[in-house]
């Protein structure tokens, strides 16, 4: 994992989600003010589409979830666990601010060569 900037701090506006692209990944980042920043992926497990950083940001009782915006799955913004569904979660990133920039710990995707490589190695 390494540290990968995702956007200027000025450019993520409060209670609100934006979508980043770090290392092959759809991130989702939300900005909830004095309650933190968080990451988690932008793509939605149960339908396989972006769009997790468009959804409507709820409270329940002390959880910060976002909502997905086709089917309103609720996804746990620290642990990315759906309230609805135990089978279904996202990944969170850990993240931080260095220089007015946003920063989250990303893993890469690995590319189609890299995947081949692996195989033939295993075998």
């Amino acid at each position: 994992m390494s540290w990968v900037t995702l956007c200027e701090e000025a450019a993520l506006p409060s209670n609100r989600g934006v979508a980043a692209w770090a290392l092959g990944k759809a991130i989702a980042l939300f900005n909830m003010g004095d309650k933190g920043i968080f990451a988690l992926d932008n793509i939605d497990p149960a339908t396989g589409v972006s769009v997790l950083s468009r959804g409507l940001i709820c409270e329940l009782g002390n959880q910060m979830y976002v909502s997905s915006p086709i089917h309103k799955q609720h996804y746990d913004l620290q642990t990315g666990q759906c309230l609805e569904s135990a089978t279904l979660k996202v990944n969170c990133y850990e993240v931080k601010k260095l220089q007015g920039k946003i920063l989250a710990k990303v893993t890469s995707v690995p590319t189609h060569i890299e995947q081949q490589s692996s195989q033939s190695e295993e075998e």
